[in-house]
């Protein structure tokens, strides 16, 4: 009798060794599914962030054409101050061709902004008037 209860012990004591076994690899699983999850949407908002941020100096680029603080002509890449040091902005200017001259003489203003180090580019583009006597001096 003695025996048979032994035997039975060890059956307990092999069942809940599986258990815990199992447990552990089930929790490992669900830890590893987790944590790919939690960096896939660190990388997602940097990336959110980077559009941001290219779609923000693009708007402030172009906006500082229409008032004036930038002249609208073509410019070559230029840097960004800090904190956008990585950041660079180019504008080109393209005159409508004759097909396309609808008598307003607009001019297709485009802002380019780029960052190598993240290999990101942003463009936005606006049909304006070109720059007056006036408004140069």
């Amino acid at each position: 009798m003695n025996f048979q209860n032994q035997k039975i012990n060890l059956k307990k004591t092999g069942a809940v060794l599986f258990e815990v076994v199992l447990a552990l690899v089930l929790f490992s699983f669900a830890a590893v599914i987790i944590a790919n999850s939690f960096s896939s949407s660190l990388l997602s908002v940097d990336r959110m962030r980077a559009d941001l941020d290219a779609t923000n100096l693009a708007i402030s680029t172009l906006s500082e054409i229409e008032l004036g603080i930038k002249a609208k002509e073509t410019t070559p890449t230029t840097e960004f101050e800090a904190p956008f040091e990585k950041w660079t902005w180019q504008v080109e200017m393209t005159e409508p061709s004759e097909d396309l001259d609808m008598g307003g003489g607009l001019t297709l203003v485009e802002v380019i902004i780029r960052n190598e180090e993240l290999n990101r580019e942003t463009r936005i583009a606006r049909m304006m008037r070109p720059q007056t006597e006036t408004e140069i001096d």
